[in-house]
């Protein structure tokens, strides 16, 4: 299962105006060319559902994110929608749409499950002026996002949530500055994401800033709720901050990025995605030095033994990536 924006509807990650939700970072069905988390638990697992299968265009369009689903046949159980935020109710019509399709799946309530949480990007967009903790679209994200925990906690059971972090999204600018058609694209005609397009350095700084006050957000909703589930009794639940992509932005370029609207994640950003989730769920170790891997392309793919288990121990906040990751996507591409 999967709760998102774009970003998990996987928009125009071939480089068009679909959503190319088959191969979702977190939910799409994927293949042994293009790694996805679902394809990778299927290495494991005789039976895993609720994936993406197909690419389509955002649906009711002129109406984003209200209604961005197209059913259990296509899209599974991704429920994510373009420009979808939690300021915009898309946490609850996304919960509606799970509720309302779990029945799909044989045996819901006792098999167990993963639900990825990436509804982020369009929350903190706006917050380029002044900090978080004082904006109103920050307050409603965090309501709804303990809500969201609470309603898995209350309804479902065997279930291991997500708590993905964000990218230092002034890198984003960053790259769309650096290649002349970008520049032009986000200078005069397209305007995505608050101050990522024209934005000043102070302006910038301050986005990053309350990316990192709303990365650490999670953080403490992974912990307090770990110790109110153990207080419940609770071994069939977990809520797990993945902190794979903090204070990750130097190490990209232009080809992280879709060729349409220099923005959004390209096919190849799905694929490290995927594996920089698959490894830091598994990632039980080191985790506050990340367990040693670099977040890059080439990135090695953890390969779990017959001990392996999903982390879910005491929250971890990760140091920041080192100096020399810096290069590892521009090489390796």
């Amino acid at each position: 299962m999967a709760m998102g924006d774009s970003i998990t509807a996987a928009f125009s990650a071939h480089s068009n105006f679909n959503e190319a939700r088959q191969i979702s970072w977190s939910i799409g069905k994927g293949s042994a060319d293009q790694l996805t988390l679902p394809w990778l638990l299927e290495q494991y697992s005789p039976k895993v559902e609720g994936q993406s299968h197909r690419a389509a265009l955002p649906k009711n369009i002129a109406h984003l994110p209200t209604g961005d689903y197209h059913g259990y046949e296509h899209d599974g159980l991704n429920v994510a929608e373009s420009s979808g935020a939690a300021h915009r109710g898309s946490v609850d019509e996304q919960w509606r749409f799970l509720q309302e399709n779990k029945h799909n799946v044989e045996d819901f309530d006792s098999r167990w499950k993963v639900l990825t949480y990436w509804m982020f990007a369009n929350d903190v967009c706006g917050m380029c002026s002044g900090p978080a903790a004082e904006d109103h679209d920050f307050k409603v994200w965090e309501q709804k996002t303990d809500e969201f925990l609470t309603n898995v906690s209350n309804t479902f059971s065997n279930t291991y949530v997500n708590l993905v972090s964000m990218i230092d999204l002034d890198q984003i600018h960053r790259i769309q500055q650096s290649k002349v058609g970008c520049k032009f694209e986000h200078g005069v005609i397209l305007e995505e994401c608050g101050c990522i397009d024209r934005g000043n350095e102070d302006e910038l700084a301050m986005l990053d800033s309350n990316i990192h006050y709303m990365n650490a957000r999670f953080h403490k909703f992974a912990a307090d709720w770990r110790v109110k589930l153990a207080n419940q009794g609770r071994s069939d639940l977990a809520f797990v901050s993945q902190p794979f992509t903090e204070g990750i932005g130097k190490s990209l370029d232009y080809h992280f990025l879709s060729r349409l609207d220099c923005f959004h994640p390209s096919a190849e950003a799905h694929e490290t995605l995927a594996v920089g989730l698959w490894n830091s769920m598994l990632c039980d170790g080191d985790r506050e030095n990340r367990c040693g891997v670099e977040f890059g392309p080439n990135m090695p793919v953890t390969c779990p033994t017959e001990t392996s288990f999903f982390f879910t121990g005491l929250d971890v906040v990760p140091k920041p990536p080192l100096e020399a990751w810096s290069d590892a996507w521009s090489v390796a591409v």
